[in-house]
């Protein structure tokens, strides 16, 4: 039994050292690894599109959105209706309960070229008082 011991005790203590050293090397890091650099950060390049004549509809709306918010219905000339959440139309102030007829031009990021959903406004063609239901 003892002569067993001995014959297999060497392997035994040179195993030992290859997973003792596994194991330290395994937390070190590489000398030859890069250190980690950030990607550049995305400025968008904002440009006016087209102006758009809509109608600002006299009530707001609870936004379809995670965020608890109000929003403007708008219709566009074609006769689609959309909401626009209240403060992204840049220097337009709606009153609660007057319809608008606006021309607005939105806001297109150049570099994705995609709408950012915000809008400047260019003029106020019209405006009523409309009874609230």
């Amino acid at each position: 039994m003892i002569s067993a011991y001995q014959s297999i005790k060497p392997s035994l203590l040179l195993a030992g050292l290859i997973s003792a050293a596994t194991l330290l090397s395994a937390c070190q890091t590489s000398p030859f690894a890069k250190d980690p650099v950030p990607e550049p950060r995305y400025i968008p390049s904002i440009v006016l599109g087209e102006a758009q004549t809509l109608t600002v509809m006299p009530n707001r709306v609870a936004c379809a959105s995670e965020l608890p918010m109000q929003c403007l219905l708008a219709k566009s000339k074609d006769g689609s209706v959309f909401q626009i959440p209240y403060d992204w139309i840049d220097d337009f102030k709606p009153t609660l309960g007057t319809e608008y007829v606006i021309s607005a031009r939105p806001q297109i990021d150049e570099g994705q070229q995609s709408a950012t959903g915000h809008w400047t406004l260019q003029n106020i063609l019209s405006q009523r008082m409309v009874g609230m239901p």
